[in-house]
């Protein structure tokens, strides 16, 4: 194997992105958004589509 590709436990380690918790929710609720605009933009979504989804990721419980 390569000595690029090879790399130690604790390399891989210190490579690791965590999120803190208090911005778990707000990190679940950019990507899905982000999701949702890629969708948007192949036309798999419709303009009021999009807007509906998005509207509802600012909501405290989303399934409302």
């Amino acid at each position: 194997m390569s000595k690029i590709l090879e790399t130690t436990g604790t390399e891989q380690e210190n490579n690791k992105i965590e999120i803190p918790a208090e911005y778990m929710d707000d990190f679940v609720k950019a990507v899905k958004i982000g999701y949702y605009k890629e969708l948007h933009k192949q036309g798999l979504l419709t303009d009021e589509q999009l807007a509906k989804l998005i509207e509802r990721q600012g909501r405290k419980n989303p399934a409302a």
